[in-house]
């Protein structure tokens, strides 16, 4: 069975450690700029790594645990096998229509649950958006147009948390994300912007940053260009939408990063 490991890390002054060598590299990107600030960390590497062999799968996990001492920071996750590369790309539709809107999980009306204004400005500071980040991806743009990879690890609430005023009917969190997922899939594919992994979060395997661990989900996604991302967030049906996606997301981490290889992820 093949096992697949999303590795963050930031290197130690003058001190450069290879993780996970043995395995076959999905993504990789050593250019990496955190959009929605919530670690706070400047990653030096990030390695998405497959595995074919579990002895080797083994032998990397013991040889990180043997180097960690080594980083500064480290985040090592250990993703389902359940997921979706470019060429199972026709599945994103399905995956996006019917396993994340399949939830019926239902709430009664009379337990609907707002959000209050300390609960607001708590989830607003956790996960706002990085103004440092972009200026620079927006300098970079300016030099040299490219295209950039999104790679999200989200937490989704169990019932979400909608606004004061909010007319509609109460949802699971993980409901509310698929109507905003099915939405921002359409208007993407028109794009041609991509959705080129996806995959439920496993375990967490090693991780010194003090926060939060439990993920429920892991995506990349390929904006053709910063301008083709700014024309999707502010697009009609994107700030319409977006709605959905802020009552069912608890938290989240989104890395703008540029791919270091192409390797059997994309084919230039």
């Amino acid at each position: 069975m093949n096992k697949r490991i999303l590795a963050l890390v930031k290197y130690k002054p003058d001190i450069k450690r290879e993780v996970c060598p043995n395995g076959e590299i999905l993504y990789e990107s050593q250019e990496i700029h955190q959009v929605i600030e919530n670690d706070g960390i400047a990653w030096d590497s990030l390695k998405l790594v497959e595995y074919s062999e579990n002895n080797l799968y083994k032998s990397d996990l013991k040889d990180f645990h043997e180097v960690k001492n080594d980083l500064e920071k480290y985040k090592v996750i250990l993703l389902k096998r359940r997921s979706y590369l470019k060429a199972r790309y026709r599945k994103i539709k399905s995956i996006v229509q019917n396993k994340i809107l399949s939830d019926d999980t239902s709430i009664p009306v009379d337990k609907t649950i707002r959000e209050t204004p300390s609960q607001k400005r708590k989830r607003v500071a956790g996960n706002r958006g990085n103004l440092k980040s972009f200026n620079i991806l927006f300098e970079k743009s300016k030099i040299q147009s490219r295209p950039m990879f999104f790679v999200n690890l989200m937490k989704v609430r169990d019932i979400a948390v909608y606004p004061p005023g909010y007319l509609g009917k109460q949802r699971s969190g993980k409901k509310a994300l698929g109507i905003y997922g099915r939405i921002a899939y359409k208007y993407n594919r028109k794009a041609e912007n991509k959705f080129y992994y996806y995959s439920d979060f496993q375990r967490t395997i090693a991780d010194n940053t003090g926060t939060q661990t439990e993920w429920d989900s892991f995506t990349i996604v390929k904006y053709k260009s910063l301008d083709s991302l700014r024309a999707f967030t502010t697009h009609p049906i994107f700030l319409k939408s977006f709605v959905h996606k802020d009552a069912g997301t608890d938290h989240t981490y989104v890395y703008a990063s540029f791919k270091k290889n192409s390797a059997s992820f994309e084919k230039e």
